[in-house]
């Protein structure tokens, strides 16, 4: 494990107050998400042994998620990290637990989000099918947050193969890849970023194959199109292909297309990465959507107008808006901008049904009010329908959901206007 200071490197996270967990005592089925406070990332790469994968798991915590305790004019907090391998099948592979004791002097560094901590394990198991979970536990708060990842192959197909690439940056340490390689996890670099590179590996048998790399912006407008000969005396390959800086530049938000040519046989892969600019909040997906999702602050003028207004000018009138909202304008993050967008990251990852996730009931509360300080949870197994209530003691309300589908579909029992917590 290593803390880091997240400022000074692009190991970028989307982590904002949001991503706390209930604190509340409750059962938790299939249907129940508990809320996601740390990063959790499982990168399957090739082994050397054609038979064998390597499996890269790191969990990231910030210190912002932890509960710490003022003891005699320090800060501490204690917590226990777990990663844990099992086949689909149920058959437990391999588990690896970390327990952490963290103290600071300095009550700014303890609710720091910029602050986190790197759990790293490798796996190395036979090609099949298998879930990979975390599990963060703080000891002080007693809550406890689980991430599950489905980690898939299929052993009939032996030819060849094509494992999702990521981007990787540079951080002292050994994180499963060369010496002071580290993933890039959120897929998140900064506009500046030295020799943003795409990390691809795969199997293949000997002799020679293609990679091809296609990025296209957010529009699908083709920026980047190349295509590298490689020949290899080994049936395993690593490639790390550097993105040039003008492409980096373009749009916020790119596409990456691999796809892996030997002979006749074609494996495709694909990922979106996104480059934080200065004014911008490293958590927005996708700036037509951002706009989109500010009608939960704009009133009706502002919305229409920043709606229909030319790309050059909507980039005008939002960096305007959030200027004018900044906390702390003498800094470069604009805290205020950062915590609705991480609100609205986290809508469109948890609460995704028919629409995104933003667009939902549950989206429009969590995103207005933030974090419910409790819920409460009702399910019937003769009707299937399931039922919320979040309560937001600070603000003296609570919100009652319902599911009558059992599709994790909740919507609001009587509509809800107005009303922000900022």
């Amino acid at each position: 494990m290593k803390k880091i200071y997240l400022t000074t490197i692009s190991f970028l996270l989307f982590l904002g107050s949001t991503n706390y967990v209930f604190s509340q005592n409750r059962t938790r089925d299939k249907k129940d998400q508990v809320l996601r406070q740390y990063t959790f990332a499982a990168l399957p790469v090739a082994d050397s042994n054609s038979d064998s994968i390597r499996i890269l798991s790191y969990i990231v915590v910030p210190n912002k998620v932890l509960k710490f305790v003022k003891k005699s004019g320090s800060f501490e907090t204690a917590y226990q990290a777990k990663i844990t391998l099992r086949k689909k099948k149920g058959e437990q592979v391999g588990r690896k637990t970390w327990s952490n004791i963290l103290k600071t002097s300095d009550y700014l560094e303890s609710t720091s989000d910029k602050i986190s901590t790197i759990h790293f394990y490798e796996f190395k198991v036979p090609l099949d099918n298998y879930i990979i979970s975390s599990e963060l536990f703080d000891r002080d708060s007693n809550e406890s947050g689980v991430i599950n990842r489905e980690i898939n192959f299929n052993k009939k197909n032996s030819d060849i193969y094509l494992f999702k690439p990521f981007l990787i940056d540079t951080f002292e340490g050994n994180w499963g890849l060369n010496t002071d390689e580290i993933p890039i996890i959120t897929n998140v670099i900064g506009e500046n970023a030295i020799k943003p590179t795409i990390f691809i590996s795969g199997k293949v048998d000997t002799g020679k194959y293609n990679i091809d790399v296609l990025i296209n912006s957010s529009n699908k407008k083709e920026l980047w199109n190349q295509s590298f000969e490689i020949s290899s005396d080994n049936n395993y390959f690593f490639q790390r292909i550097t993105i040039p800086s003008d492409i980096i530049n373009k749009g916020l938000r790119k596409k990456i297309y691999v796809t892996l040519r030997q002979g006749k046989l074609k494996k495709k892969q694909s990922l979106i990465f996104g480059v934080s600019r200065d004014g911008f909040s490293n958590t927005i997906a996708s700036f037509n959507q951002a706009i989109l999702a500010m009608r939960y602050i704009l009133v009706d003028d502002e919305y229409k107008m920043m709606r229909r207004s030319k790309p050059e000018k909507q980039e005008e009138l939002f960096l305007s808006y959030w200027k004018e909202r900044d906390p702390s304008p003498e800094t470069k993050e604009n805290e205020l901008q950062d915590e609705y967008f991480s609100r609205v990251a986290y809508a469109n990852s948890s609460f995704k049904g028919s629409t995104d996730g933003w667009r939902t009931h549950m989206g429009e509360i969590y995103i207005k009010f933030g974090r419910p300080d409790d819920i409460e949870e009702y399910s019937d197994p003769f009707t299937r329908i399931y039922q919320q209530r979040w309560h937001y003691y600070r603000i003296n309300k609570y919100f009652d959901f319902v599911d009558e589908s059992g599709f994790g579909d909740y919507r609001l029992t009587s509509p809800f206007y107005g009303g922000n917590n900022w």
